[in-house]
């Protein structure tokens, strides 16, 4: 009888959230509130509430409820050589929106909630990075070229789009190449907040090209937290490197949610040697 109650409770709430009445955003009733309502029990409800957030409809936050998610997006997010990227910016279109401001991964935008407080342009939230020294794991050295256990800078990044989490990034960059210059940390100096492009070109470095290798996969559990997603929910997993001719100066892990946006590229047709 309890399985009935509670696959009932479940349908009505997302026939509820079908019809519009609670829209993406909006809290659910309390578990107590939901009980009464249904005249069930409350372990009842919370059964329920766990079945819609397995179908991703709605997601608990920590001492603040539950929350109808939001659905999935048109938005395209334009990861070519454009001039926004140039200059640590994301391009998106579709959602509303033509081209979203934020600053890509890798130039400074940090974790919500550190210490010096979120940038808030009223479409991107941007904040410093979260940066450790430490050696290079084996992948990011071979990634790198450098050799195993040299040292490297690792930064956490996450970009925001429109209040929702939009990339989370972790980049590596050779303290054989910033140390001991100003743009060492990500997130201070004379290009805090500036991209990649930008820091490197700073201290002499000419970025010439970048690499990005791309797999469909689903969120790790961290992932997911930090994504504001459902647990399992699709992701597109970027491995990304820049280079100035053939060294690595740069390399990071990007994460997208797969829900929120589609990824574009333009592929310019002739040959490099004609655009030289």
């Amino acid at each position: 009888m309890a399985v009935a109650a509670y696959r009932t409770v479940a349908e009505d709430l997302r026939r509820r959230i079908g019809d519009g009445e609670f829209t993406p955003g909006d809290p659910l009733p309390s578990r107590a509130e939901l009980a009464r309502s249904y005249g069930v029990g409350g372990n009842v409800a919370a059964a329920a509430i766990r079945a819609l957030a397995a179908e991703g409809l709605v997601k608990g936050r920590m001492g603040r409820g539950v929350f109808v998610r939001e659905r999935s997006s048109s938005r395209t997010m334009a990861r070519s050589w454009t001039q926004e990227r140039l200059q640590g910016r994301l391009a998106v279109t579709g959602g509303g929106a033509d081209i979203d401001a934020g600053t890509d991964a890798g130039t400074g935008t940090g974790v919500p909630g550190n210490d010096d407080g979120p940038v808030d342009d009223g479409r991107t939230v941007r904040g410093t990075p979260r940066s450790t020294t430490g050696e290079a794991p084996e992948e990011i050295a071979r990634r790198l070229g450098l050799a195993a256990a040299e040292p490297v800078i690792r930064s956490e990044y996450l970009i925001t789009r429109d209040g929702r989490p939009a990339m989370f990034c972790v980049s590596w960059e050779p303290l054989g190449i910033t140390g001991g210059t100003p743009v060492s940390l990500p997130g201070a100096g004379p290009m805090a907040g500036s991209s990649v492009v930008a820091r490197m070109s700073y201290i002499g470095f000419r970025i010439t090209r970048s690499t990005e290798t791309v797999t469909a996969r689903t969120a790790t559990r961290a992932e997911a937290d930090v994504l504001d997603l459902a647990p399992g929910a699709p992701v597109a997993a970027i491995e990304r490197t820049y280079y100035a001719g053939t060294r690595p100066l740069e390399t990071a892990d990007l994460v997208v949610p797969g829900e929120r946006f589609r990824l574009a590229y333009e592929i310019p047709a002739e040959p490099a040697d004609a655009r030289a």
